[in-house]
């Protein structure tokens, strides 16, 4: 039965659960609730059980189809580019996150992920890109007076 399991699904569900553990064992260490309602860790915590939750159901259904008998289909690894992709240019943006500041970082990302992975033109790329920075950075700063990481610009 075992050589009949999806090695690269194995290793994608070990990979989620040990990033939802890590999430949930640094959630852990914050605030669940506070006075105001959920603390810092509320939702962190979730995620992370999420994220082991949903491994393990990977893992159950590859686990099922085996005993089943069912083939084990084939990683489609040109498929996994776009993937790959925008995990990079998500790493890549929180890296930039606190030297060069949210609208550069998300900038960036959605140029990425609009005009690399979904392949728009750069017209429709830049008009989505600078829209979706603006509202996210009007909403966040200017209506809920989240203090965002600000960058060399100031914004």
């Amino acid at each position: 039965m075992w050589r009949s399991l999806n090695k690269s699904e194995l290793a994608a569900a070990a990979l989620l659960i040990a990033l939802g553990a890590y999430v949930a064992w640094e959630a852990w260490e914050w605030p669940y609730l506070t006075k105001d309602g959920p603390g810092p860790g509320f939702f962190p915590l979730w995620i992370g059980i999420l994220l082991l939750g949903l491994a393990a159901l990977l893992i159950i259904m590859q686990v099922a189809d085996a005993s089943a008998g069912k083939p084990v289909e084939k990683t489609n690894w040109a498929g996994t580019r776009p993937a790959l992709l925008g995990w990079g240019a998500l790493l890549i943006a929180a890296l930039l996150l606190e030297p060069a500041g949210f609208v550069a970082s998300y900038l960036f990302l959605s140029v990425v992920l609009l005009r690399v992975i979904f392949r728009r033109s750069w017209t429709s790329t830049l008009l989505v890109s600078v829209v979706s920075t603006a509202c996210f950075w009007g909403l966040f700063v200017k209506l809920l007076e989240v203090r965002l990481p600000a960058g060399p610009w100031g914004f």
